[in-house]
């Protein structure tokens, strides 16, 4: 089973985190293009590919149901319409209509709601403390962009053993989070 992570920036000139999962090793790099991430996860072929961005927008007003039900547990998210965001939102769904006419299984997760479910914090070094001490072990880099993706591919992982929940609605967009 391979799982794909993928901490999107809004922009392409900017940095996003991508790692793989295989087992309990986690490789993650830095790439900025579409086409650079792409053309990974062609190559790969993962059987789940999990996002770190929203991949839909809300039906009315700026935040979703998933957005919404995340906040009232106590779960910081920002808006889908909001400022910076947008463009995020916007490449977010551009990117996961591409994958998956690749026939490749997109979800969207958020590692900040992941890292505090299962470390009990928002402190990424904890995060990767954590990781090791559960017999992940981890190559890449130490920037937050590439340990987002390790925790996105991690929450991709539980998805397919169905230790995650599904927040949200199928109409208006399903955040997948980890069971506690």
């Amino acid at each position: 089973m391979k799982v794909i992570g993928i901490d999107l920036a809004g922009l392409e000139v900017n940095p996003s985190g991508f790692a793989i999962l295989v087992g309990k090793k986690i490789t993650a790099k830095t790439l900025h293009t579409d086409g650079e991430i792409l053309e990974h996860c062609t190559i790969i072929r993962p059987t789940v590919i999990a996002i770190d961005a929203p991949l839909s927008l809300p039906r009315r007003g700026n935040l979703r149901e998933a957005d919404l039900s995340l906040i009232k547990r106590g779960f910081r998210v920002f808006p889908p319409k909001f400022g910076g965001m947008k463009s995020l939102t916007t490449r977010g769904i551009r990117l996961a209509r591409k994958i998956r006419k690749n026939k490749i299984d997109v979800i969207e997760v958020h590692p900040r709601t992941s890292g505090l479910i299962i470390s009990g914090t928002d402190d990424r070094k904890k995060w990767m403390e954590e990781l090791k001490q559960r017999g992940y072990e981890f190559n890449g880099g130490t920037s937050r962009h590439e340990i987002d993706a390790a925790l996105a591919a991690l929450t991709g992982s539980l998805y397919l053993k169905n230790k995650t929940e599904k927040i949200g609605t199928p109409q208006e967009g399903i955040i997948i989070i980890p069971r506690k």
